[in-house]
């Protein structure tokens, strides 16, 4: 069964965002090869690291590379695992992505010298080969699973303070979400920057864990506020949409049934203004009723606008 013809026109996308939109002029979206430009860094990245390996791997023993080994294809399966999970995130917004592939190229480059250039302790010969007597291998499955904590959480949380900045409404909020997360990054890099310097022989003196804690209350003194001013933003749209009149629930709830077998329509919370007299156009069509924001009024089963019972 068809509906009979509307005298409105097409409705328009409720949210445009979700449709594909083709302009033309619109610029292309650069690729190399086909790959994102960020995605191909990371990418060369990983065989530049894994050129390197390769010519460690015959310049010394073999036998006592094998721990090192076991956990350099670790954090290789790490990096590829990390990377695929920020091209998830980046299908809305590039910054995981910008952020994600800033974080691994940091994880594997301090792992890689942790893993390649440490030695074993006490410099006794370790039998690294036997897993389970000597504590090398141990040492490294401490040093890459807290690198990977440590490194990856400062990435989310930069990530969100971010967002956070830009849903702020103000210039200030922006501005301070961003700098809050590049304090973030930098607390992640000193807390497992050690394990790199440490790798060559050098000792940190009481001044780099005296600078690390200071980062780190500037990072949350940074956060507190940008969250503040997050929720301060809340607030301000839910007292403006109250002064509006949208907080105030209909007289039937949505879906219950009306007199005559009609149900309630279930309506968004966008006002209704009344709208000057709509004019057919060249095809004596009239153009389909919106809200006052531009939304469009829902279609209904007769392929008419249902119109909000303040409209009417």
């Amino acid at each position: 069964m068809t509906n009979p013809p509307s005298p409105y026109g097409t409705p328009q996308s409720a949210n445009p965002d979700t449709e594909p939109v083709h302009r033309s002029g619109s610029a292309a979206p650069r690729r190399i090869m086909g790959i994102q430009p960020v995605l191909f860094v990371g990418m060369c990245l990983l065989a530049v690291v894994t050129l390197i390996t390769v010519v460690l791997i015959f310049v010394g023993d073999f036998e006592s590379q094998a721990a090192r080994v076991v956990w350099t294809v670790v954090v290789f399966l790490a990096f590829t695992a990390l990377l695929a999970l920020d091209l998830v995130l980046a299908r809305r917004s590039a910054t995981p992505l910008v952020i994600g592939v800033a974080a691994n190229t940091y994880l594997l480059a301090v792992l890689m010298i942790a893993i390649w250039v440490r030695g074993g302790d006490a410099g006794e010969p370790v039998d690294e080969y036997d897993f389970g007597a000597g504590w090398f291998f141990a040492e490294l499955l401490g040093i890459v699973l807290l690198t990977l904590l440590v490194v990856r959480s400062a990435a989310a949380g930069a990530w969100g303070l971010i967002s956070l900045g830009h849903r702020s409404g103000t210039a200030f909020g922006r501005v301070l979400g961003q700098v809050a997360a590049a304090l973030l990054g930098l607390v992640g890099v000193l807390l497992t920057l050690h394990f790199a310097i440490e790798a060559f022989g050098f000792e940190l003196g009481e001044w780099y864990w005296r600078a690390t804690v200071a980062a780190i209350v500037v990072t949350a003194l940074a956060a507190s506020v940008t969250v503040l001013l997050f929720w301060n933003r809340r607030n301000l749209d839910w007292q403006e949409a109250e002064a509006r009149g949208e907080h105030v629930r209909p007289a039937a709830a949505p879906g219950s049934v009306l007199p005559g077998g009609a149900q309630q329509q279930a309506w968004p919370q966008q006002q209704a203004w009344p709208q000057p007299p709509r004019q057919p156009d060249a095809s004596g069509l009239l153009p389909w009723p919106t809200f006052a924001d531009g939304t469009p009024y829902p279609i209904g089963a007769d392929g008419q606008p249902v119109f909000p019972p303040s409209a009417r």
